[in-house]
């Protein structure tokens, strides 16, 4: 009886510690965090609270794209944000002036990536210590884009050497855009003003492209909407890709949510589309690099993959090295393209007068013969058009997310400091600039005009070779410093040629109503989401179609 009521009295006491400490361990959790929350944001730009384990993501991840939640916040919060994604302390960067200081002052000190794990496992990526310590957990991809330290170096050495010279240009590049532009004007005017939605022909375009000049393929329009065929298979990828990369960001910062993810049917399901899609790129990239070399002539290179061949001893490149750097041409001119002029087409759309003051002006140029890149410089409000859509929406609204290799000083308007230490996560973002109402006039609206008069006039498409001056800096589509887009010039010429001539020879209108919806789809790129379209033949343009085709040798 004594012993029962001792075990009755022990199993209380117990019970009531064991309730306490389960009641107090989250306390303590939540005071710690505070504390050290509180201790952190003292040294640190201005921000919203994080939470425990998810840091900023219950409010940046809402019903809005992750670049507009982070222009709401600037505008609360002013132009240098302190967030925590998950627990990885990032600065967000939303003004010309900073982004002076530390992509061109500094710009030395962020040439580092940050990677995502679908990254590091699209681009086998591996830890890159020779530049950072270990507990940076730096990591360095095997393309251009995602790479760091020394690797970056070679690999952007090697790419700007051979894609971007004007040799290459003017008699690799100029000519299959030309041939590739006029085959899709071609199969856009078989369609006989029917309703469609034009991202899949943009995007065999812009592919078609890059395809011909990096592996020397090129894709028929009967391939279009045909899944089971090489272009299906490759458009299939990258669309996956770009839509894959975009997903679930949160657990890349919050390991408790990559653990919970592989125990879950949702995240199981999401890693498993992972590893297939990759699986299915590398085995056609295999059997690419594999025919590439029975093939080889090293005296008559086709290609850039037979180029990157060539250059194999000469730059010390690994097989799995030359796979990648070919492969950012593919991603870094496919979706990119075709997802800004998608938005270009849309706009025209929308505002019929420029449209048809745009089609005035490459009439009084090129009538009746097609536009060439020479008449360039003579189209000043084509050239305004393709700015104001690039400012309107940025393919790339957040850029690709920076690593500082060392501390980093700032200083914002009201003349305080901030450090940037070692390791932080930085983003550009360049869709707060491109949409700020201090820097441009009525900014949500679509006006090419600003480009041609006014304060804005001198300011240019332009990449690591714009003025470095906040003037200029506040438009960066394509970048900047000395990790701007690598392959500037090519995008530029692209954008034009396609953008002229798409406009030269059709009027684009609505399926019904005045207006399209234009709404955003966030992925890697932010493209437009699917909606019909009608495009009209211009008779009035003057072109004989035929006659064009075969001067450009365009087929089908």
């Amino acid at each position: 009886m004594v012993f029962s009521k001792a075990l009755l009295s022990w199993e209380s006491l117990t019970w009531d510690k064991v309730v306490a400490i389960l009641a107090g361990v989250p306390a303590a959790a939540f005071l710690g965090h505070t504390l050290w929350t509180w201790f952190e944001k003292r040294r640190l730009p201005p921000g919203p609270w994080p939470y425990p384990f998810l840091g900023n993501f219950p409010q940046l991840v809402n019903s809005m794209p992750p670049h507009r939640s982070l222009q709401a916040m600037h505008k609360k919060y002013g132009p240098l944000l302190t967030l925590w994604y998950g627990n990885k302390l990032t600065i967000v960067i939303g003004c010309p002036s900073l982004i002076k200081q530390t992509h061109r002052d500094q710009s030395a000190k962020f040439q580092h990536r940050t990677l995502t794990s679908f990254a590091k496992l699209s681009l086998q990526a591996e830890p890159d210590t020779q530049d950072l310590p270990p507990q940076c957990k730096a990591f360095s991809g095997k393309n251009v884009a995602l790479s760091g330290g020394k690797y970056w170096i070679k690999a952007r050495k090697v790419f700007v050497q051979e894609l971007m010279s004007k040799k290459f240009i003017d008699q690799d590049c100029v000519p299959k855009i030309m041939e590739e532009v006029w085959s899709t004007v071609d199969a856009v005017k078989e369609l006989a003003g029917k309703p469609f939605d034009p991202h899949e022909h943009l995007q065999r375009l812009s592919c078609n492209i890059v395809y011909r000049l990096t592996y020397g393929i090129r894709f028929k329009r009967t391939d279009i909407g045909n899944h089971d065929s090489d272009w299906g298979r490759l458009h299939d990828v990258i669309n996956s890709i770009m839509r894959l990369g975009g997903q679930n960001v949160k657990s890349n910062y919050v390991p408790l949510l990559a653990m919970w993810d592989s125990f879950t049917p949702t995240g199981r399901a999401l890693n498993k589309k992972r590893a297939d899609t990759i699986g299915t790129r590398n085995a056609i990239l295999a059997r690419l690099l594999d025919e590439h070399k029975k093939t080889l002539d090293p005296a008559k290179p086709r290609d850039f993959l037979d180029v990157l061949l060539t250059r194999k001893e000469k730059d010390n490149l690994t097989d799995q090295e030359i796979t990648f750097i070919a492969w950012e041409f593919i991603t870094a001119g496919t979706d990119t393209t075709s997802a800004t002029i998608h938005w270009l087409l849309l706009l025209m759309t929308n505002h019929p007068e420029c449209q048809k003051k745009v089609q005035a002006e490459i009439d009084s140029v090129c009538k009746g013969r097609a536009v060439q890149m020479d008449d360039q410089a003579k189209l000043p409000y084509m050239n305004a058009c393709i700015k104001e859509c690039m400012r309107w929406m940025p393919a790339v609204p957040l850029m690709v997310p920076y690593m500082a290799s060392l501390d980093a000083d700032v200083t914002v308007e009201s003349g305080k400091q901030y450090t940037i230490k070692q390791g932080t996560q930085v983003i550009m973002n360049g869709f707060n600039m491109h949409r700020d109402p201090n820097l441009w006039d009525r900014p949500d609206e679509f006006i090419p005009e600003r480009f041609m008069e006014g304060p804005d006039a001198d300011i240019e498409l332009k990449g690591a070779e714009a003025p470095a001056d906040p003037h200029h800096l506040k438009f960066m589509p394509l970048g900047t410093g000395r990790r701007a887009c690598a392959g500037a010039l090519l995008a530029k010429l692209e954008l034009f040629i396609q953008g002229a001539t798409l406009l030269q020879c059709f009027t684009w209108s609505p399926k019904e109503g005045k207006s399209v919806a234009l709404r955003e789809v966030f992925g890697i790129a932010v493209s437009a989401a699917h909606v019909d379209v009608i495009s009209q033949w211009r008779s009035s343009c003057g072109v004989d179609l035929q006659k064009t085709m075969t001067a450009v040798g365009a087929g089908q």
